[in-house]
């Protein structure tokens, strides 16, 4: 996986994921959408023959650093509780 940084303001930041499939941004964007501090997340997914997706990130002010940070741990834990719930079913 490789993440190159588009753009980056005070209130934003927009990145490129490469070599990753669009629905691990889908479960960020997810997470995200229940943040306050988050006023538009969107996804999109690149060409249809790259593994490409990219992701813009709008906050109210917060840095949208922190944000996105703190999104990627709450994915993580979201990630964390399927497989103990997984486990838990298939054992």
């Amino acid at each position: 996986m490789e993440v190159s940084l588009i753009k980056k303001d005070e209130r934003s930041l927009e990145l490129l994921i490469k070599d990753v499939d669009v629905s691990l941004m889908y479960l960020l964007q997810l997470n995200l959408l229940n943040d306050k501090r988050v006023k538009n997340i969107s996804v999109k997914k690149g060409h249809p023959l790259t593994r490409e997706a990219y992701i813009y990130l709008l906050t109210d002010g917060s840095d949208p650093k922190i944000v996105m940070n703190d999104g990627l741990n709450g994915a993580a834990e979201i990630t964390k509780s399927l497989k103990n719930e997984l486990e838990k079913a298939l054992s």
